[in-house]
């Protein structure tokens, strides 16, 4: 990992915060930024973009999505189907109780811990003791 600046077009800068952590995003391809070259730290992630960075994580299995969605609010138009529905049949996003997933939601420190949980358990992932 080095310490040159990420591919987002200067809203990372070398002395921001969590610098190294985002270019180390970058390097290995779990986020690609946005469209426009940003990057933009300081916004929150939503849910759909979480279960792309997590299926990236993961080493983007081989996966089959399926042709009808298991949540009401997900189409196969919706940005991310491919990752949000694998993130469902690998057990690490459940979904709501009225079958929504609310991929444009803001996700929250309960669902994330969650998510991480569910990957590393769910996956066989070696667990970080520290």
């Amino acid at each position: 990992m080095d310490d040159a600046a990420p591919p987002w077009q200067g809203d990372v800068k070398p002395t921001d915060p969590y610098h190294k952590e985002i270019t180390w995003l970058a390097d290995t391809g779990i986020s690609t930024g946005w469209d426009d070259g940003t990057f933009r730290p300081w916004e929150p992630i939503n849910r759909d973009a979480m279960a792309a960075f997590l299926y990236r994580m993961a080493g983007e299995p081989t996966w089959d999505a399926p042709a009808a969605s298991p949540f009401v609010d997900v189409t196969t138009k919706t940005a991310f189907y491919d990752e949000i529905t694998w993130l469902a049949d690998a057990g690490i996003s459940k979904g709501w109780n009225d079958k929504t997933y609310r991929p444009l939601d803001a996700i929250n420190r309960d669902a994330m811990a969650a998510f991480l949980y569910r990957f590393v358990d769910n996956l066989g992932v070696p667990q970080v003791v520290g």
